[in-house]
């Protein structure tokens, strides 16, 4: 190699392992790299750097949900590595997903550098901007060049990129790397200083100044609270810290507001268990039309994204109350329903902890409001968990309520999108234990889910069930080839209907034959998954039964690998299962009201005697 060839690559190679070595000072542990060319420096440098985990996966694609994956389990940004051209175009779905998500990832693309640009260079194509407006913050690298300046700036950047990842709303960051040859590195290079960026270049530290809620926020709401006991406070799915999630519980019982808890909110699983009336069957009481008509809230408190339930979110549009609270904790608009009266930004644990305080000695979850909806939640309940405890039932209800049961204390759930996280919606009840529920409910889609549960597996020492469709699994059959490389600990549920099963819940599946609705939208595929398991060597097993399933759910769980439950049920057998459950449990809660009502006009009558 000439010599100025050599001082170019140690250039280089300078600064990118300075970057590195600051990416693990500001908190990034782990690394997913996509083999590649041009990428060769970013790679090499990523994986010498003490301190930082480097995952290799061969699908770009597979590998950003994987980070992303990480990235939810860690609450830290994961960083991705990858060469240029199309490779890089495969990160934008994970980026979409960590931009509505709000979750921190790093993106280092490498590329052309400019005189290459435009001209017909192979593997090159327009890379600034290419994720439009999803990343934070997007940068072009300068062209890596020796002296102290460029490796100030290294450490400086990378600094400032966890930073923007991590802010508030968090989300992914683009830095795009024009990269000259030569790539390689220095076959013999002089020993690095102990560390790169300490020459004049200490660590960066940020800090953010901590939100406390004002008095008149606090007085506001507990005004609202007093002159309106029909509320609700609505959570749909968040990530939140203890203290948001234990300031929720409280606030709900000093108000006498039910939670309507997400499946993914993290309030119906919690160790210390629920102070207040936590409601995990909204969307069954939402999607009865006795309830609907009668129990209309005059007040909405609405914390996380948006909820999954649709007749929860139509029941509340249709009730148009008065007031409807936004606490946007993220810094994006979550209220799609376009209802809301008041948005507060931020500090949202404070404002419910002292509004808590002052509601001190008022009627709470003892009112009558808080009490019929306790009551007709605990009556679904009931009846729920004995229509999927029967041995005669075998749908995607009882898959998913068996996997709610089953998870161990401290372990986490990871729900694919479409039916599985609505199978969930009902399947999850409130329960006192260390699960975290997970899922992809930014953008909601199907793509990448595989990868995005074994990421949140591979970067935690917990027990680790991701739920998912057939559809989804074969989407990201690519993702587990990381599978076969390392050994993460996570256990598959498919819930196999043959296609797309959701669908048959639209109205369009009312005129089948008309719109060929089979071939168009159920599109069954005919394909034997455990042949796909088979391919990547995973552990596979086939239960037919609740009792198979409970017993295969428990050996999954012991195994050190990735292995996989699949659970085969019949199309319109399941279709007809979660109908027929949804109008008994619309049934049970309607006659719960009218026997509220009928109590109600007794004690009345009684009064006025």
């Amino acid at each position: 190699m000439p010599s100025s060839f050599a001082a170019d690559a140690r250039a280089v190679y300078d600064f990118v392992e300075t970057f590195f070595d600051a990416l693990c000072a500001a908190g990034v542990e782990h690394v997913v790299i996509s083999p590649g060319s041009r990428s060769t420096p970013l790679a090499i440098g990523a994986s010498r750097t003490a301190g930082l985990r480097s995952w290799i996966s061969l699908d770009e694609r597979a590998a950003s949900f994987f980070a992303l994956g990480v990235a939810q389990a860690t609450r830290r940004p994961a960083a991705l590595v990858c060469t240029s051209g199309t490779a890089a175009a495969n990160y934008l779905p994970a980026i979409v997903e960590a931009h509505y998500s709000r979750v921190p990832l790093l993106a280092l693309t490498a590329d052309r550098p400019a005189e290459l640009r435009d001209w017909g260079a192979g593997q090159t194509i327009e890379q600034p901007g290419l994720y439009g407006c999803y990343p934070r913050w997007s940068s072009e690298v300068p062209v890596p060049s020796a002296g102290e300046a460029s490796l100030r700036y290294a450490g400086r950047l990378a600094a400032r990129a966890v930073e923007m990842a991590i802010a508030t709303p968090a989300g992914a960051v683009h830095l795009n790397w024009p990269l000259r040859e030569p790539l390689e590195p220095v076959a013999e290079r002089p020993p690095a200083p102990p560390r790169r960026v300490a020459s004049g270049n200490a660590a960066v530290r940020f800090s953010q100044a901590r939100l406390e809620a004002t008095s008149g926020d606090v007085e506001e709401l507990v005004s609202l609270v007093r002159q309106h006991e029909r509320g609700v406070i609505c959570c749909g799915p968040m990530d939140a810290d203890r203290a948001l999630v234990t300031a929720i519980s409280r606030f709900a019982r000093a108000a006498g507001w039910p939670v309507l808890a997400d499946p993914a909110s993290q309030l119906r699983t919690r160790e210390e268990g629920p102070e207040g009336p936590i409601l995990d069957m909204g969307d069954a009481l939402a999607r009865a039309p006795g309830f609907s008509e009668r129990m209309r809230p005059e007040v909405v408190l609405r914390v996380g994204q948006t909820p999954v339930s649709k007749a929860q979110r139509l029941w509340i549009e249709a009730a148009r109350p008065e007031a409807v609270w936004w606490f946007d904790e993220g810094g994006q608009w979550g209220e799609p329903s376009q209802l809301a009266t008041r948005v507060v930004r931020y500090g949202a644990a404070s404002l419910l902890e002292a509004a808590s305080a002052s509601l001190r000695g008022h009627v709470g979850a003892g009112s009558g409001w808080c009490r019929a909806l306790e009551s007709a939640n605990a009556a679904a309940r009931r009846l729920f968990e004995d229509l999927v405890s029967r041995q005669d039932a075998w749908s995607g209800l009882t898959v998913a309520a068996a996997v709610a049961r089953r998870m161990p204390d401290d372990s986490v759930l990871f729900a694919s999108n479409s039916m599985s996280i609505r199978l969930l919606d009902l399947a999850l009840a409130n329960r006192r234990a260390a699960l975290r529920v997970l899922c992809n409910r930014g953008a909601s889609g199907i793509d990448g889910i595989s990868s995005t549960a074994l990421g949140v597996a591979a970067a935690q020492e917990r027990p680790t069930v991701l739920l998912t469709g057939d559809l989804a699994f074969l989407h990201d059959l690519s993702g587990l080839l990381v599978a076969r490389r390392e050994r993460i600990p996570l256990t598959i549920v498919v819930i196999d209907d043959n296609g797309g099963g959701i669908f048959s819940f639209l109205p369009v599946a009312g005129q089948r034959e008309a719109v060929d609705f089979e071939r168009l939208f159920h599109t069954p595929h005919e394909i034997d998954l455990a042949r796909a398991c088979a391919l990547f060597e995973l552990d596979y097993q086939n239960p037919d039964s609740l009792d198979s399933l409970e017993a295969a759910l428990d050996l999954a769980l012991l195994q050190p690998g990735v292995s996989v439950v699949h659970a085969r049920v019949g199309a319109k057998q399941n279709e007809m299962h979660f109908r027929e459950g949804v109008a008994k449990l619309c049934e049970v809660v309607d006659a719960v009201m009218e026997a509220s009502d009928a109590a109600g006009g007794a004690a009345a009558s009684g009064g006025s005697a």
